[in-house]
Parts: structure tokens; C-alpha cells; sequence
């Protein structure tokens, strides 16, 4: 099994690994696993990681990761492939990474909102998100209200409040008991974590975060969309 290390310090920028398997993809892309990672594989609505990996006369592009099985696989690009058994350095995009950390906590402190609101799970039970380039948490039911400007205000409050965010890794049924929710279809392959945001409540992640509300900046809330028995929360950070 690959050591997911980002479940664990979503911070780390630069560790080490030793390659346990190289596959061919063509010429010059390769699929590698190693030993530990702290890629994050994309999934859970979080975007892949990005970087590079090298050793002393060898050096790969990391474009994307994905989950398979218990293994994380490095979709790499370089010339030529490196040797299993090397150990070599990772260095992550911190840019990409932190980006997309900050929107993912940003979505988790919106449906937060929504809860100290009263209107999640009773009223609009989360199902999923998707916390990239178009941000949105998409909720099964709807309510009559317009509920934007109120949603904004909230959220924005919680993060001028500097509220902590702690997690630990368990498994299904505490989560079942911890949790303000939880959702159906949760992944069986991945480490589940209880995230709990300080003073609010807990919800199942498997993701990176921050580790104050305070990194995440502005959240905008844009017009909520309804359809089919469906409310989309989409936002984006400003």
C-alpha cells in the first residue's frame, strides 16, 4: 500500500520515496508507484496534485495521480523511465496544492454554514462536491427562500472567526456516530478521516485542508441554481 502521507500533513512540499513499480505508458509517459506519497489522487471532488520527482541523473513531471486499489499511481512524463528500488525525491506544485486546499475547506465551511443555518441535512441533504475551477456542493431538495446573501454573510463570518479544523482517521461507524451527516457511496479504497471544524460539528473527508478558516479568503456565493428536486451551491473565492 502506498503511505498516503498528505493524509496526514497536507503542508509537506518535499519528502523522499523509493519506487516500487514503473509501467509503460508510451515513449515518454509512465505510470510509477512508490512506496509514499504526498500527491494527492484526484477524487472527492479535489483535483490531482502536481509536481515533480527526480533522483541525482533522472527527473519526471508528475501530471496527475489517481486511486487504484491501495496504490496511488504517478502518471509521470520524461524521456526515459527510472529504475525500481531508486529512492528519489518529490516536490510538490505548492501553488496548485494550496489552491485547491483553500477551496475545499471553503466548500466544507459553506455547507457548515447551511448547518448552523438550519437548512442542511433537514432541509438539503449534501451528496457531493466538486471543488475545482467551478466550485459547487450540490445538495438533494430545495427551499423556497433565497438564501445567497445570508449564506455569504455566514461563511464569511466563520472564516473571519479563525476557526480551527482538526481530523483523524477512523472508520465507517464511528464516523456514523460523529458526524452531522453522511453521505451514501462513500469511497471502501481510501483512508476516511472525521474532519471536524472547531465549535461547529464533523463530516467525513478524505481530502487536504487548511488548518484555520482564516487561509481561505473571501468566499463569494454565486445565484444558487435549483432543478429537479436539486439545489447547486456554486462559489468561488475572491
Amino acid at each position: 500500500m502506498t503511505i498516503p502521507l498528505y493524509l496526514h500533513n497536507a503542508y509537506l512540499k518535499e519528502a523522499e520515496a523509493t519506487i516500487l513499480d514503473v509501467i509503460k505508458e508510451n515513449d515518454k509517459k509512465w505510470q510509477i508507484i512508490l512506496d509514499q506519497t504526498f500527491f494527492y489522487p484526484r477524487g472527492g471532488g479535489q483535483s490531482t496534485d502536481q509536481g515533480t520527482i527526480f533522483t541525482d541523473n533522472w527527473k519526471g513531471k508528475v501530471s496527475q495521480a489517481l486511486l487504484k486499489e491501495d496504490k496511488i499511481v504517478h502518471y509521470v512524463e520524461s524521456d526515459q523511465p527510472p529504475s525500481v528500488g531508486t529512492l528519489l525525491k518529490m516536490v510538490l506544485d505548492w501553488d496548485r496544492r494550496y489552491l485547491h486546499m483553500r477551496l475545499h475547506s471553503a466548500g466544507h465551511v459553506v455547507d457548515f454554514a447551511l448547518y448552523l443555518m438550519g437548512y442542511s441535512p433537514k432541509l438539503l441533504m449534501p451528496l457531493k462536491g466538486d471543488h475545482g475551477k467551478k466550485a459547487v456542493i450540490c445538495y438533494q431538495g430545495t427551499i423556497d427562500k433565497d438564501i445567497r446573501e445570508e449564506l455569504e454573510k455566514k461563511a464569511n463570518d466563520m472564516v473571519a472567526q479563525d476557526l480551527h479544523f482538526s481530523f483523524r482517521l477512523t472508520g465507517y461507524e464511528e464516523l456514523k456516530k460523529e458526524t452531522i451527516y453522511l453521505q451514501d457511496g462513500l469511497p471502501k479504497n481510501k483512508p476516511l478521516r472525521l474532519l471536524t471544524l472547531n465549535g461547529v460539528g464533523s463530516v467525513a473527508d478524505g481530502g487536504t485542508q487548511v488548518n484555520q478558516t482564516s487561509e481561505i479568503g473571501k468566499i463569494s456565493i454565486l445565484p444558487v441554481e435549483r432543478k429537479d428536486g436539486m439545489t447547486f451551491i456554486h462559489y468561488r473565492l475572491i
